[in-house]
């Protein structure tokens, strides 16, 4: 495959457009379970601490269990954990809305969540891995995932303009309820277009690290490194989601959260758009060192924003460069992970980000009940300045095969 493949023709292979479609419909409810159990547990509680928790364990209970499901995938295909994890993701809504509506005590609507959370496949994960049988590895991979991030955050466009207005104008359940059709649909259509086996005859030179056959895919010490950055990215997000739906309500505006939210995405799309227009030069680890940075620095404006308006500009700055890192973050995994473990490898980054979300989600809300919303936004920022900084830290430890002797540093 050529590596100046453009975008366009990535949608040219048979089968293709079936999957993007399938696995594109299946990603909108990752941008809307954890705001729709905020914004349900808020409105029945007035709590954004409990709010937090809840959204929390439904983040970390999918950050736990979505590498055993990619695992399961890669080792026993996608067909049966796909139906299981619909059902499991069904069951659990139910509980969750029974919990709220009954005289249970608060904390029984952690049962609910944690089983919509762990039952959550990580459907970009899937996708993301199919592009290796489909174009196999080079540069052309980096166009795949630059649309890949394209996809995810076009989602993340759709699902807080749906979550909010559902929620706080329609039922403080519909949120969920929405997304659990969707991933009832993208399962079904992923299903229809047939099973995908991760059997793929490529060797990948382990940088920093060794893997054998049945091993973990954590077990590379440079995988380790990047999942670190990442729960540093995935809290600055979580700190995000409760800083953005308390900032509204404190200025007295809180269907503004929507799209706010929605123009946060809409700053990582254009990143995604703008990054796959072109191979750009440089290694991988200077990409990540560049785009990190780039992401600490764009959470400043964060911080002096005044109005709902003015939020919704600086996070569009700081989206901008959500996605680049994140494309990296997926390149430099494809560069270094066995290729037959690729689906877990890449849900590793989902969960480190989902890890790192909880805690943001848990640590913003407490900070926003207790000294205010001003605390929240400067957890934002610290999560943002860390993912730079730990970066910089693991310079010589984010080498991939392009950085072996023979292009000496």
């Amino acid at each position: 495959m050529s590596e100046t493949v453009s975008l366009k023709s990535l949608f040219d292979g048979p089968g293709r457009a079936s999957f993007l479609t399938a696995t594109a419909i299946g990603r909108i409810p990752s941008a809307m379970r954890t705001l729709s159990c905020i914004l349900l547990v808020q409105q029945l509680t007035g709590s954004y601490g409990l709010a937090g928790v809840i959204g929390a364990t439904l983040t970390l209970m999918a950050a736990l269990f979505s590498p055993v499901l990619a695992r399961l995938i890669d080792t026993r295909g996608e067909r049966g954990v796909l139906i299981w994890s619909a059902l499991a993701s069904i069951i659990g809504v139910i509980l969750l809305i029974a919990a709220a509506y009954s005289d249970l005590p608060s904390y029984s609507m952690l049962l609910g969540a944690a089983v919509i959370g762990g039952s959550a496949v990580q459907f970009g994960s899937l996708s993301r891995a199919r592009w290796v049988q489909e174009l196999g590895r080079g540069r052309a991979l980096e166009r795949a995932y630059s649309l890949e991030s394209m996809i995810d955050e076009g989602g993340f466009v759709v699902g807080p303009m749906l979550v909010v207005p559902l929620c706080l104008q329609v039922h403080p359940t519909a949120g969920i309820l929405v997304a659990t059709v969707f991933t009832i649909v993208g399962t079904a259509l992923l299903l229809r277009s047939g099973d995908s086996k991760q059997n793929v005859a490529i060797s990948t030179p382990i940088v920093n690290g060794e893997n054998r056959h049945g091993d973990s895919i954590i077990r590379i010490r440079s995988i380790q490194l990047i999942i670190v950055a990442l729960l540093a990215m995935g809290y600055l997000f979580g700190s995000a989601d409760i800083v953005i739906v308390a900032f509204a309500e404190d200025y007295g505006q809180p269907n503004a959260a929507s799209y706010i939210a929605a123009v946060f995405a809409l700053g990582s799309l254009t990143g995604a758009a703008l990054y796959g227009m072109r191979l750009w030069p440089g290694s991988t680890r200077l990409k990540i060192l560049v785009t990190y940075w780039w992401i600490g620095l764009g959470t400043i404006p964060i911080l002096l924003a005044p109005t709902p308006v003015m939020m919704a500009v600086a996070v569009f700055v700081c989206g901008l460069a959500i996605s680049p890192g994140l494309i990296v973050s997926n390149l430099f995994v494809e560069q270094v992970a066995p290729a037959h473990k690729l689906t877990e490898a890449f849900a590793w980054l989902g969960s480190a980000l989902a890890t790192g979300a909880a805690i943001g989600s848990i640590v913003a809300g407490y900070l926003i009940d207790e000294l205010g919303v001003r605390s929240g936004q400067w957890s934002a920022v610290a999560g943002g300045l860390l993912c730079g900084t730990l970066a910089a830290v693991g310079w010589n430890a984010f080498r991939t095969h392009e950085d072996m002797p023979q292009h000496p540093d």
